[in-house]
């Protein structure tokens, strides 16, 4: 990785923490007492909640200190943040953004949500994608300020307004770009080392599993799946097969046990590392599959059902009647009974033959119309 592929382009949501971190500290660097403006869009408020604490000291030492996001209230802030409330459909909603200006200081991260993932990521919340550049240059965090400023309009209290207008106009001297330049390289050189540096501890829990397949459960995933927010697509398919229960009540646990690791094993198929399979229940699984392109879900869950269908040629060579659904959502939890009740219009089938009673007979006296 190159210094101008650290500082801008496609960037990993590491690469946007260790920029975002460095200009929030720069923000809180003592040794200064000039009039300073700080700007930031969070998306949604649990992005927030793990930064509260640098906020709440940056508006003890800021003029203003503005923070936007997505929230069905006002939130409850720190003392002196000013937030604003974002439209889940506005651009801004997608934006990860941090400027911080003073009069001889300059520093900004600026960064578009792509709805895309790195499938090779181990977390949700780690694999996010984003179009964006960030810097330590006065004069694009002028640019900055002013674009925020104007396309948060009226939506900014009178008294935040005036206060950035203040510091905007108090930008009078050229700004000292070798000295920016110099520090700037250096931050590129430490940042680009810090993103490829492996965490020391892992990204996530290890998952609960369902002992009879290894599949994940439900509540084995939520580490996995971050912060409740809705920033991330998720693709999803829903599996029930019909017969299962049926399957070990007419030839045993055994053949049920054969029967459920072969299900388990389609199901794990052709999934990048980032998806998870889950079981949901006795004859029920779940794919969650992030920022999946619809045609794909489609293909991926025809594929699937065929697959499944087809496991009567593999032993124990019980025929098995799949169905199958999908959705693309954002919502948070998974929105898992909307998934049932569209199963509930996919037609169901019945292991034949069945394990109990007769054929009806023509003339209804209960005895064998065949031989």
């Amino acid at each position: 990785m190159t210094d101008g592929e650290a500082r801008a382009g496609v960037l990993s949501k590491r690469a946007l923490v260790i920029a975002s971190h460095a200009v929030e500290r720069a923000a809180l660097a003592e040794g200064t007492d000039e009039n300073m403006v700080v700007l930031a869009l969070f998306q949604r408020l649990p992005y927030f909640e793990r930064e509260r604490e640098v906020y709440a000291r940056i508006a003890r030492r800021a003029a203003v200190t503005v923070v936007g996001m997505v929230d069905s209230g006002r939130p409850d802030l720190p003392h002196g943040v000013t937030p604003v409330l974002l439209r889940a459909e506005e651009n801004l909603a997608r934006e990860w953004s941090v400027a911080v200006l003073t009069p001889t200081f300059g520093g900004s991260v600026v960064a578009q949500d792509l709805d895309d993932v790195d499938p090779s990521a181990t977390s949700v919340e780690a694999a996010r994608r984003f179009q964006g550049r960030w810097g330590f240059r006065r004069d694009e965090a002028y640019a900055e300020v002013v674009r925020l400023r104007d396309a948060l309009g009226d939506r900014l209290p009178p008294t935040a307004r005036i206060k950035i207008d203040e510091v905007l106009k108090s930008v009078t001297t050229p700004a000292a770009a070798p000295v920016e330049n110099r520090a700037e390289a250096a931050l590129r050189h430490l940042a680009g080392r810090l993103e490829r540096r492996a965490p020391s501890k892992p990204e996530e829990p290890a998952l609960a599993t369902d002992p009879d397949t290894g599949l994940a459960t439900m509540a084995g995933i939520s580490g996995w799946l971050g912060a409740s927010t809705d920033t991330v697509p998720l693709g999803l398919i829903l599996i029930t097969v019909d017969d299962l229960d049926e399957v070990g009540r007419r030839h045993g646990n055994r053949v049920k046990m054969h029967t459920e690791q072969n299900i388990a094993d389609l199901i794990r198929e052709d999934l990048r590392p980032l998806d998870r399979a889950v079981r949901l229940g006795n004859a029920e699984f779940l794919l969650v599959q992030p920022a999946l392109e619809s045609a794909d879900l489609t293909e991926r869950s025809l594929r699937l059902e065929r697959r499944l269908g087809a496991l009567h040629t593999t032993y124990p060579f019980v025929d098995l009647h799949p169905r199958t659904t999908t959705m693309l959502t954002r919502k948070r939890p998974l929105p898992v009974n909307s998934l049932r009740a569209q199963l509930k219009q996919v037609p169901t089938a019945v292991l034949w033959p069945p394990s109990h009673g007769m054929l009806p007979t023509p003339n209804g006296n209960g005895s064998p119309w065949f031989h």
